[in-house]
C-alpha cells in the first residue's frame, strides 16, 4: 500500500547548519523524506548550546528530528566519492554555505545540474546571489536589523531596537525553501528536469 505521506520515497542530503536548512529539511523528514544530514566532524554546532546530553541540545533536536547523521569533512580527498555517492540517488540537496564556498566544494546549482540533471538544489544565503551584498555572511539578528523587522517589531533594549526571542527570518525562510523544493518536485514530476531553488534571509524578513 503506498505511504501517504507526500515525500515518502524522497531522498534529501542536508549540508547545512543552525536553522533555515535543517528547519526546511526536517520539514520535509516530517512528510517522510529520507534525509542524510552532512556534519563536520564535530558535529553541527547546535549540538553545543546547553547540552542535555553530550551532542544533544533543544535546539539542535527542535531542527534535526527524523535524520541519519554523517560526520564528513567536505575538503578531505576522498570526501568527493562519498558526495558522488549520495547525490547520485539522490532528489534534493540543501546547502547553506557561507558565500562561495558551495562553488569551492563544487556544490553550487551550476556544477552540480550537468551531473545530476534529475536533482533539487535548495540554497539559502544571507542577501541573495546577485546584487552588492551578495558576497557577505549574514544571520537571522543581522537580517532582522538590516530589513527593518526589528525596528517594526517594536521591542526596544536600552533605547534601540532589538530582536525577538524567535529567529523568525530563519523560520520564515526555511518555509519559503520547503514550498519551493516541493514546487519543484512536483514541476520534476511532470517535466522529468530538475533546478534550484535559492531563496535568502533578508527576503524572508522583508
Amino acid at each position: 500500500m503506498p505511504s501517504p505521506q507526500p515525500f515518502a520515497g524522497i531522498e534529501v542530503v542536508e549540508f547545512g547548519q543552525f536553522i533555515a536548512v535543517p528547519y526546511c529539511a526536517q520539514l520535509l523528514a516530517d512528510g517522510g523524506a529520507h534525509v542524510i544530514k552532512i556534519e563536520a566532524l564535530e558535529g553541527d554546532p547546535v549540538r553545543q548550546l546547553a547540552p542535555l546530553a553530550p551532542g544533544e541540545t533543544r535546539h539542535f533536536l527542535s531542527r534535526n528530528r527524523g535524520k541519519h547523521s554523517l560526520p564528513l569533512n567536505l575538503k578531505h580527498p576522498a570526501a568527493a566519492r562519498v558526495i558522488h555517492a549520495l547525490l547520485a540517488r539522490a532528489d534534493v540537496a540543501l546547502t547553506n554555505f557561507r558565500p562561495g564556498l558551495a562553488r569551492e566544494l563544487g556544490l553550487d546549482a551550476a556544477t552540480l545540474a550537468p551531473r545530476y540533471p534529475r536533482l533539487i538544489v535548495g540554497n539559502v544565503t544571507a542577501f541573495g546571489q546577485r546584487g552588492p551584498d551578495a558576497m557577505l555572511a549574514g544571520m537571522d539578528l543581522v537580517v532582522q536589523a538590516r530589513s527593518g523587522l526589528m525596528a517594526s517589531n517594536g521591542r526596544i533594549v536600552d533605547g534601540n531596537p532589538a530582536a525577538g526571542d524567535p529567529p523568525v527570518a530563519d523560520y520564515m525562510c526555511a518555509m519559503s525553501l520547503a514550498f519551493g523544493v516541493a514546487s519543484a518536485l512536483y514541476r520534476r514530476a511532470t517535466t522529468g528536469r530538475g533546478g534550484e531553488v535559492d531563496v535568502a534571509l533578508l527576503a524572508a524578513a522583508l
